[in-house]
């Protein structure tokens, strides 16, 4: 299926009012989340682990099928049934390259013998400036052999691959982890300049902080319970500001201000219950879905206004 959905003009992605739960989990790992980002925004998404990031980057990427149906519209087309969307869109995460062991419930890197010049040649092929561009970038040697590679190698194979062809959307989960600081800065910059010269939109999920203070145009927080937390251009965020104007590592310790707070928040809500016999969980994070207490929750819709 592939036909327009209306969308705000300027606008790449709109998330209505999301609910999505896997088979068989006892709750939805997102609930009632929305968002709104602009046409060459980089945000930086921000949460703690388990409370729903890839989940969010893979309704985002096409990965699983979201209710209501027109919930997730990216540049005016159905996230999941427009199949139009994976000539513009890329989705990186930490599967890359393995195959999962049966019954064992891990995986194991491919172990295919095969050079990185030989994967995906057509597409190289049909892009050889940006292929170059970024084989000098990310370190890689065209004639490494996928099963002699170490695990950083690999990663920056896989960047390459997924950055080869121009992009409209991408979509990144945690894939600089294993990449030394030279080049992960070097992608980053890189990553910028396609926001800004090309007008790609991003969405960068990440625990890594270091110097990423000047990067994103705008932060998203997912709260625990898979809500929406404080969310909206990143010099709208009170907290960061000052923190910038102290000269102390912004991005970290909005992150660290967040997370410790609404940990803080849970562990109080579970002594509660524990003394009352009462589930007050969700209540205890409702600040975190209005803003944090660093600064005024910014709606969705108010996000490029």
């Amino acid at each position: 299926m592939s036909r327009l959905i209306p969308q705000e003009e300027g606008i790449a992605v709109t998330i209505d009012n999301l609910t999505f739960k896997y088979d068989q989990a006892p709750s939805p790992t997102l609930k009632g989340f929305n968002l709104s980002l602009p046409k060459g925004s980089r945000c930086l998404l921000i949460g703690q682990n388990g409370a729903g990031k890839s989940t969010l980057l893979r309704v985002v990427g096409g990965r699983h099928l979201a209710k209501p149906d027109n919930a997730v519209v990216v540049l005016g087309r159905h996230a999941f049934r427009d199949t139009k969307l994976n000539m513009v869109r890329s989705y990186l995460d930490m599967d890359w390259g393995m195959r999962t062991v049966s019954f064992a419930g891990y995986g194991v890197p491919l172990q295919a013998d095969i050079a990185v010049k030989n994967m995906m040649a057509k597409m190289q092929a049909e892009n050889p400036e940006r292929r170059d561009e970024l084989t000098e970038l990310l370190g890689v040697d065209p004639e490494w052999r996928m099963h002699q590679v170490s695990d950083g190698q690999r990663r920056r194979v896989q960047l390459l691959l997924g950055l080869v062809r121009p992009f409209d959307i991408l979509l990144l989960d945690e894939i600089t982890t294993s990449l030394d600081v030279v080049v992960r800065q070097d992608l980053l910059q890189w990553l910028r300049r396609e926001s800004e010269v090309r007008g790609a939109t991003i969405i960068y999920a990440t625990h890594i902080f270091d110097g990423l203070d000047d990067w994103p145009s705008h932060l998203t927080y997912l709260t625990a319970n898979g809500a929406t937390g404080w969310q909206g251009r990143i010099e709208d965020l009170q907290l960061y500001r000052t923190l910038r104007a102290e000269g102390k590592p912004a991005l970290l310790n909005v992150a660290c201000t967040w997370l410790r707070d609404e940990l803080n928040a849970q562990r109080a809500a579970k002594h509660k219950e524990a003394a009352s016999g009462e589930s007050v969980h969700e209540n205890a994070l409702k600040p975190f879905e209005s803003g944090g207490g660093f600064a005024p929750g910014r709606l969705v819709s108010q996000l490029d206004g």
